[in-house]
């Protein structure tokens, strides 16, 4: 089986890291060779922490890209729920990886707000934290995304996910 990036975009809170757990638990049942990189968890993971700043977020996802795409030459499927807000940084990784799939969880803002365990929309709303994809600074959704998905819990989407890596 060849490798592949699954790299899931969408807004803050919207989702990723639930579908890509899901995702990542299906293809475990089958046997698929597969690892997550959560990029909430691969930043915390950096020494020294990457910033937020504008060019701090470029070096960031290009490096998560690459890190990516050289597991993913490797025979496996990983699984990369990360917001990367700019369509720019998502064909950076598409250019680097063996093969792509994009995925976007299309949840409203409202509901992402709603759910936000971090707190970053109260934190925004209340000027305590700048630059928020989707608040203050542009999500950009993908143009032509290989599958959509409704939220964390989209049972067909996952499946979409599975037979587009297999």
């Amino acid at each position: 089986m060849k490798g592949a990036v699954v790299w899931i975009t969408g807004l803050p809170s919207a989702g990723k890291s639930v579908l890509a757990e899901r995702t990542w638990m299906r293809l475990v049942h089958d046997k698929t060779p597969s690892v997550l990189l959560d990029g909430d968890a691969v930043r915390a993971a950096l020494r020294p922490p990457p910033g937020y700043g504008e060019e701090a977020r470029a070096d960031f996802y290009e490096t998560l890209a690459n890190l990516a795409a050289m597991l993913a030459r490797q025979g496996l499927v990983v699984l990369v729920p990360a917001t990367a807000h700019r369509r720019a940084f998502r064909e950076k990784a598409r250019e680097v990886a063996p093969r792509f799939v994009e995925v976007y969880v299309n949840s409203p803002p409202e509901t992402c707000a709603e759910r936000d365990a971090k707190g970053l929309y109260a934190a925004a709303r209340e000027g305590k934290l700048g630059g928020l994809p989707g608040v203050d600074i542009p999500y950009e959704p993908p143009e032509s995304p290989d599958v959509t998905a409704l939220g964390g819990y989209d049972e067909v989407a996952v499946a979409k996910i599975v037979r587009a890596v297999m």
